[in-house]
């Protein structure tokens, strides 16, 4: 499982989303948004209130104001109130939404969507898909109303999250997975409309090398790669310190030493080796060292 430290090595690299926010990075895992393209796989009428809350058409009161809403199976589940683009769930169904952003994943990398708390909490179920290796384009997140009640999703807010794991060994063919799964959409009996399908399915989404351009021109992601400097160089000058300074003053003159007691044994020797193993060996030995503390240290970031 990759964690935060490691989710920032792999950023436009081998983890490319489009478009970025780095507030969606959490510990061990990356938030996703719900597009404003949902649907649903079962039909239904549901009731919304002026105070926002919804509620089965049945449980309406005569004296409630406010709309009623119809979802037909397949069409969309996306409705427009008091400004909101929200996504409406009706109770024990399944509601199928795209991603917001493009995740472009290298082939080494895979991993699994799960449901925020949050989310959970107002009864929806465990989402239980899979990210696999080399995949580009939109997630499709199939979301499971459990509850008796209608639930509602904000257009724009996160709603799931991903987590990723490094394959011991990557594929070594494309990821068969179509942006999106829209070659299935019509098979759960969605038709999508010809700008939709355009919006959805531009070329660009499927190439993770165009995927992680695009991603490089992101104004926010740009932003992101500041903050990542300047943590960086905060953490290179906790180095400097006078501890370290002292270790490095010993270090040279353990050097010094060593070069010196060199010098010394071949001076009373007529085939002088000591200055010779002292830089083949001793030097050499202590700089591959040196080398390894720093490659753990870059490592590291």
């Amino acid at each position: 499982m990759l964690s935060k430290v490691d989710i920032d090595k792999e950023l436009c690299r081998g983890i490319n989303i489009v478009p970025f926010n780095g507030d969606n990075i959490k510990e061990n895992s990356i938030n996703l948004s719900a597009s404003s393209y949902a649907f649903p796989m079962s039909s239904g009428k549901c009731f919304i209130k002026n105070d926002g809350d919804i509620v089965n058409i049945y449980e309406k009161n005569e004296e409630d104001d406010g709309i009623e809403i119809e979802i037909i199976k397949g069409k969309t589940a996306v409705f427009e109130f008091n400004g909101q683009k929200i996504i409406i769930l009706l109770p024990f169904s399944t509601t199928l939404i795209e991603t917001k952003e493009v995740l472009a994943v290298d082939k080494n990398i895979g991993g699994t969507y799960h449901s925020k708390v949050g989310i959970a909490c107002q009864g929806i179920g465990h989402i239980g898909t899979m990210l696999g290796p080399g995949f580009s384009g939109h997630s499709l997140v199939p979301i499971h109303n459990i509850s008796a009640t209608p639930l509602k999703l904000n257009v724009d807010h996160t709603f799931v999250s991903v987590v990723f794991n490094y394959l011991k060994s990557p594929i070594d063919y494309p990821n068969p997975t179509d942006n999106g799964h829209l070659n299935k959409l019509a098979e759960y009996g969605v038709k999508l409309d010809s700008e939709v399908a355009k919006f959805l399915d531009q070329d660009w989404k499927r190439n993770i090398d165009i995927v992680r351009e695009n991603m490089d021109l992101d104004d926010k992601f740009k932003e992101y790669k500041e903050i990542l400097s300047k943590r960086k160089y905060k953490k290179f000058l906790k180095y400097i310190n006078f501890k370290n300074f002292v270790l490095l003053i010993i270090s040279l003159a353990v050097f010094i030493a060593f070069y010196w007691i060199a010098l010394c044994l071949d001076s009373k020797l007529s085939n002088p080796i000591w200055i010779d193993r002292y830089w083949t060996v001793g030097f050499s030995g202590a700089f591959i060292y040196i080398l390894g503390i720093l490659r753990s240290f870059i490592k590291s970031e």
